[in-house]
């Protein structure tokens, strides 16, 4: 498969450099940014990736993968909405001498997500895939994060141990192994700013909130960061939070459900679709928080109906108080027949009912 590299060339890199007013020669004049930069919604993006970028480097050196062996959950969880779709693999790479990334062959789905400073996704790399990065490629900076998804199927002990090899057979060669160092960004300001876009969250459009500068609409940019960070492009999935629990739904000691058709995925290509149920900020908060349709009892017509806080049900996930819930559908058919999906969630008005 040929690595899915997003519109991005390196004369359209330097293009977007031009855009952002910034080249090569004047990253490396700017002079060091000072403590403690206020956060606001114009830099906020590049906050919230500076954040991450940081707290990872707390865990693992540059250019190593810190490789979650288990599904996230309440305790692990690094990044806002993880799910049990993957397992997630996080690395922060320095491509300032140049940097080779490798995704192996393998049967099943895996993807690493590359991105910027700027939380700007440029590449996409499938099994087979592989990528050499430098500086010039970037938005900002000289380091990319590395969000990579390893699928485990079928989900027992073989199905894991395979997970886990194919996990430790990406590699990450990079000519420069200097770390990634904070820029100074405000917390309480960031944190100020991130609550204040989570409200706008279901009205994100996904399709236009990842990739590069010229496909993005800076708004959904901006909310998705606060609410998904790190999310896929729309050629990759497309992710729905639209849809949300209203009225007696939202206590979790209500039984509800909602019903939703097949959608329009690559599935002989490991596309799949899931629901996963978060707290009001968008954290895991329960165990059984996630399910996939592979995992899912199907109704006669081929489309699964998700329940929650009922746990004599099938399908049934548990909540909190306030819940929050994302579609995700993973690699399309076309990103356009997946946004008609969504957009026909809404006009034939499927949503979130209490069970009777």
């Amino acid at each position: 498969m040929i690595v899915a590299v997003l519109l991005l060339t390196v004369s359209c890199a330097n293009n977007n450099k031009k855009n952002n007013k910034e080249t090569v020669s004047e990253k490396e004049e700017k002079p060091t940014e000072p403590d403690n930069i206020i956060v606001t919604t114009k830099n906020f993006v590049e906050a919230e990736t500076d954040h991450y970028f940081s707290d990872l480097m707390k865990e693992v050196p540059v250019n190593t993968f810190n490789h979650h062996r288990e599904y996230s959950d309440i305790k692990t969880q690094v990044v806002i909405r993880e799910n049990q779709d993957c397992l997630y693999s996080h690395a922060v790479v320095d491509c300032s001498e140049g940097a080779t990334l490798i995704n192996p062959e393998w049967d099943k789905y895996s993807v690493i997500q590359v991105f910027d400073e700027n939380q700007y996704t440029f590449a996409v790399l499938y099994p087979g895939d592989s990528l050499h990065i430098t500086s010039d490629m970037l938005t900002k900076g000289n380091y990319v994060w590395l969000n990579t998804r390893t699928e485990v199927r079928p989900e027992n002990e073989a199905g894991y141990t395979d997970a886990h090899k194919h996990q430790d057979a990406y590699i990450i060669k990079a000519k420069s192994n200097k770390p990634y160092t904070p820029k100074g960004f405000d917390k309480a300001s960031l944190d100020r700013v991130r609550d204040s876009l989570l409200y706008q969250g279901p009205k994100v459009r996904s399709w236009k909130a990842f990739g590069t500068p010229d496909v993005v609409s800076q708004e959904d940019y901006t909310i998705a960061a606060a609410g998904g960070w790190a999310g896929l492009p729309k050629e990759h999935a497309i992710y729905w939070p639209k849809i949300m629990p209203e009225g007696e739904a939202k206590k979790s000691s209500v039984c509800s459900k909602i019903t939703l058709p097949k959608p329009p995925l690559q599935y002989d290509k490991g596309g799949f679709m899931s629901v996963t149920v978060y707290d009001m900020r968008g954290w895991i908060a329960t165990e059984n928080y996630a399910l996939r349709d592979r995992n899912a009892e199907k109704d006669t017509d081929g489309s699964i109906t998700f329940y929650f806080n009922c746990p004599d049900q099938k399908n049934n996930l548990d909540t909190v108080d306030n819940w929050t819930m994302v579609i995700r559908l993973y690699v399309p058919d076309t990103p356009e027949q997946v946004i008609d999906y969504v957009h026909n969630l809404d006009k034939n008005n499927v949503k979130i009912e209490v069970v009777q």
